[in-house]
């Protein structure tokens, strides 16, 4: 997990260089909603999970990311 958030926070920092301030905001929105599935899938409800996991393997694997 932390080379992910290294590889994240790196990327992060050279957007909001690159004047693109809007990644931080884009961060905290994607890592609200994974909580929010998470919390939800804790409560027995697997819907957004789901939903969220078929969703983020479609755009990986049409987009793979570039490390």
């Amino acid at each position: 997990m932390e080379f992910w958030l290294r590889l994240t926070r790196s990327a992060i920092a050279k957007d909001v260089k690159a004047g693109r301030c809007d990644a931080w905001a884009a961060y905290a929105l994607v890592n609200r909603l994974f909580l929010a599935a998470m919390q939800r899938r804790a409560a027995g409800d697997r819907r957004i999970w789901d939903d969220l996991l078929k969703y983020a393997e479609a755009v990986v694997d049409r987009n793979p990311p570039r490390y």
